[in-house]
């Protein structure tokens, strides 16, 4: 008797092998891609499988691309300095509005507030410098996704974007939190209120718009066709 183990079956033969008889049945690239993906097949394996698939059809490896990693350093440069100067400028518009908050609802038990204008133009410095830098890199960002299509599926983009939606899910939480014991203590107040509404409203729209963002697909890229290989047709 036999005690030899079947090697496991290659998985991605088989999700080349489907794509193949997909394709061959008339199924488009992107249903077929889509419904790995529903199916639960990880992103990673259904890309790699699609290259085996066009490198057969093409009867060529897909070539090799110049400076990866010297691409790869750049994007993360971009992208770590635009959430990081996200961060600030958000931060500091906040601070703005609890200034704004502690003058319009003054606490009559604790007036050792000072005088605000330090802070108040320190908020102001940082809301001056770190917005424009963040929307020249966001600029920078948006059109090398729009140049470069395969930069939507950077592992670079994908984990420092959910790193960041990770960072404001926590703040969104425990402003939540926060709320709730003040409400369930009694000790809520309009002051506090606003506060908490000021954190929500911010940390809510970095969250739309960056869950928006990361899920954006590359636009379909049109192919030209000049007379010559029509007339080949």
């Amino acid at each position: 008797m036999s005690t030899d183990i079947p090697p496991p079956p290659d998985r991605r033969s088989e999700l080349v092998q489907f794509i193949l008889l997909a394709r061959d049945r008339g199924a488009t690239d992107e249903f077929i891609s889509k419904l790995l993906r529903d199916y639960g097949w990880p992103s990673r394996e259904v890309e790699r499988a699609f290259f085996e698939v066009y490198e057969e059809l093409v009867g060529r490896p897909l070539p090799t691309p110049r400076g990866t990693s010297g691409e790869l350093a750049r994007d993360a440069f971009f992208y770590l300095l635009a959430f990081v100067t996200l961060g600030i400028w958000i931060q500091a518009l906040g601070e703005m509005a609890f200034i704004f908050v502690n003058h319009l609802i003054p606490d009559s038990l604790n007036r050792t507030y000072g005088d605000p204008s330090w802070q108040v133009a320190f908020a102001l410095a940082r809301l001056l410098v770190a917005y424009p830098v963040y929307l020249g890199l966001m600029r920078q960002i948006n059109y090398d996704l729009a140049a470069h299509r395969e930069k939507h599926f950077s592992g670079v983009r994908k984990w420092l974007t959910y790193l960041t939606l990770l960072i404001a899910a926590i703040i969104a939480i425990s402003a939540v939190i926060a709320f709730l014991t003040s409400f369930l203590r009694g000790e809520l107040t309009p002051r506090f209120l606003l506060k908490v509404l000021v954190v929500l409203v911010l940390d809510g729209g970095v969250l739309w718009y960056y869950f928006d963002w990361i899920r954006r697909k590359p636009a379909p890229k049109v192919l030209r066709l000049n007379q010559e290989s029509l007339a080949h047709e």
